[in-house]
């Protein structure tokens, strides 16, 4: 039984005892309408220890210069940080399309293709395209 299952029997069983006692003072009240006026004597007890105040006032002075000259610096090192971020994030994709380039003049397109690849579907196509490349070079070199 979780603890919110705990705490609804709890209140339950507190509504029954409530209903018991209202039906030794009224034996006319059904144990429907006892039960009834438990859940609100309840209800109303619960409202009751909640606090239902106003949310605390904020101090109305004027900001100084000092403070908005303090907002305006921290806003400047957040826009540095995300622009510094932002030019990180640009240059590794600058390498990443380097690092491609040079794998296409060392390797050819395909085994390019073949690592970069995700699934094995694909990389199984392009080794068969591969492997008929290489049949067809080997073809061209017995002539």
């Amino acid at each position: 039984m979780t603890a919110k299952q705990r705490a609804a029997r709890a209140k339950f069983k507190a509504v029954v005892a409530e209903a018991k006692k209202l039906r030794k003072k009224n034996p006319k009240l059904t144990q429907a309408q006892a039960v009834k006026q438990a859940f609100a004597i309840s209800y109303s007890k619960q409202r009751a220890g909640k606090k239902l105040g106003s949310p605390a006032k904020k101090s109305k002075r004027k900001p100084t210069e000092r403070d908005i000259l303090n907002k305006i610096h921290t806003v400047k090192e957040k826009v540095d940080k995300l622009d510094e971020a932002q030019h990180e994030h640009m240059s590794i994709g600058s390498m990443k399309s380097g690092i491609k380039k040079k794998l296409e003049k060392q390797y050819g397109k395909l085994a390019t293709k073949k690592l970069i690849t995700t699934t094995k579907r694909a990389k199984s196509k392009i080794q068969k395209e591969m492997s008929s490349l290489a049949r067809k070079i080997k073809k061209i070199g017995e002539l």
